[in-house]
C-alpha cells in the first residue's frame, strides 16, 4: 500500500501532533508489512524531528519555489494534489484534523485523524482566527475524508454530534505511548535528573501547556491542603495563564513548593515521571489525555478531571473529580501519599491497562481502516 501522509508536524514538531504523526508511520514501517509511507512536506524537517522516523519513509518535497512562507502553505493545503495524484497513491492521511483541498478529486481515498474539538467545546481558549482557520479545515476535512480517525471515544462523539457525521465513517485507534516511560530507571539516572532540575522527594506532577484549560490552579490550590513536605512540578509551554497560576500560589504561600520546567527533554522526561508521586491532570477538557497513559507506564498513580476523555486515558483504577474539586482533589491525593497498599495497587492495576496503547494495536486498527477502504 502506497500511504500519503501530510507530515508537515511530523517533521518539525518535536511535542503533541508532531509525536502522534511520527509514532504512526513509525507503527505501520514496523507492523504493516506492504506500508510504503511518502510523507509530504513544505518545509525541510529538522533534524532531531527526522531522526526519530524509522528508515523506509520517503520525505516528499515540492520545487524550491514552493517551499517558504505562504507558496509553502498553498502547497500543502492545495498544490499538493497535483502530486497525490501523479504519484496514484492508494491512501493520503491527513494527521492532524486536515485535509488538501479537492483531494476528493485526486481519485485517492481520504484518511483524517481529529484529535479534538476543543476549539468548539471550549472557544474561549482560543484566539479568534486560530479557532476559525481551525474550524474551517477541519469541517472540510471531515465532510470530504472517506474515513475519520477519532483518537478517542469522546472525539469520535464529538465529531458526531457537532458535524453531524455519521458513525459507520469513524474509526476509534488510540494513539500509542512511547515504550521508553514503562522502561525501567536505574538509580544514577535518578539522581541525576532530580539534581539536573533541582526536583523535591515528594511531589505532585502536572505535565502539559500551562494554560486556562489545563486548570493547574486547582492543583495550586490542593497543594495548600497538603502537607509542607508535598510539592508541585509543572511541565509544560508558559503562556500567560502561568502568571496567575504563580500568583495564586503565592497568595497561598506556596510559592516555594510550586516548581515549572519549560524545557524538559525527551530523555529526561520519563524519569521526571518516574521520581513523581502522584500524577495530576485536572483539565476542563481534552482530547485524550497522552500525559494520563504516560504516567500510568511510569508507574505512578493518577487523579484526573472528569468531563471529557481521561477516564479513557487513565482507566477505571485511576481516581476522578470534577475538575475544580479542590477539596477533593486534595483528600484523593493525600489518601494515596498515606496508603501504599492502595497507592500500589493503583500503580499495578494501571501499568495493566496502559498496554492496550501499544504502537503494534494502534498500526493494526490503521491497517485494518486502510485495507477497508482499498477493499471496497
Amino acid at each position: 500500500m502506497k500511504i500519503g501522509f501530510d507530515a508537515k508536524k511530523a517533521v518539525r514538531n518535536l511535542t503533541g501532533i508532531g509525536n502522534y504523526s511520527r509514532r504512526c508511520v513509525n507503527a505501520l514501517l514496523r507492523y504493516g508489512g506492504d506500508v510504503v509511507p511518502m510523507l509530504y512536506t513544505a518545509v525541510p524537517g529538522k533534524p532531531e524531528a527526522l531522526a526519530q522516523l524509522e528508515t523506509g519513509c520517503r520525505v516528499v518535497l515540492p520545487s524550491p519555489l514552493w517551499r517558504k512562507g505562504l507558496l509553502g502553505e498553498w502547497w500543502r493545503c492545495r498544490r499538493v494534489c497535483r502530486d497525490i495524484r501523479r504519484q496514484q497513491l492508494d491512501i493520503y492521511h491527513g494527521l492532524s484534523n486536515e485535509l488538501p483541498f479537492g483531494i476528493q478529486k485526486t481519485g485517492c481515498k481520504s484518511v483524517v485523524t481529529i484529535h479534538d474539538l476543543i476549539f468548539l467545546k471550549r472557544p474561549d481558549t482560543y484566539g479568534f482566527w486560530a479557532r476559525h482557520i481551525l474550524q474551517w479545515k477541519t469541517r472540510y476535512a471531515c465532510r470530504v475524508a472517506d474515513r475519520i480517525v477519532a483518537i478517542s471515544e469522546t472525539t469520535k462523539r464529538d465529531v458526531m454530534a457537532l458535524y453531524g457525521i455519521s458513525e459507520d465513517r469513524i474509526a476509534l485507534v488510540y494513539q500509542s505511548i512511547s515504550p521508553v516511560f514503562s522502561q525501567e530507571v536505574d538509580e544514577a539516572q535518578r539522581k541525576q535528573v532530580r539534581e539536573k532540575y533541582h526536583l523535591p522527594p515528594c511531589y505532585i506532577l502536572c505535565v502539559g501547556t500551562i494554560e486556562k484549560r489545563k486548570n493547574q490552579l486547582c492543583l495550586v490550590r490542593a497543594l495548600a491542603e497538603l502537607a509542607d513536605e508535598v510539592h508541585l512540578v509543572l511541565v509544560g509551554r508558559r503562556t500567560p495563564y502561568l502568571d496567575e497560576v504563580l500568583a495564586e500560589a503565592a497568595r497561598l504561600h506556596v510559592a516555594e513548593r510550586v516548581h515549572v520546567l519549560h524545557s524538559v527533554s525527551s530523555q529526561d522526561l520519563p524519569v521526571v515521571y518516574r521520581l513523581a508521586s502522584v500524577f495530576s491532570l485536572m483539565s476542563v477538557y481534552e482530547g485524550f489525555g497522552l500525559p494520563v497513559a504516560e504516567a500510568l507506564a511510569s508507574g505512578i498513580p493518577v487523579v484526573a478531571a472528569t468531563g471529557s476523555c481521561l477516564e479513557e486515558a487513565g482507566g477505571p483504577d485511576s481516581v476522578y473529580l470534577a475538575p475544580h474539586d479542590v477539596q477533593g482533589v486534595s483528600a484523593a491525593i493525600r489518601s494515596i501519599l498515606s496508603n501504599q497498599d492502595y497507592a500500589e495497587k493503583m500503580v499495578r492495576q494501571g501499568r495493566e491497562y496502559v498496554k492496550r496503547f501499544s504502537d503494534q494495536t494502534m498500526a493494526e486498527g490503521l491497517l485494518e481502516l486502510y485495507r477497508s477502504l482499498i477493499n471496497a
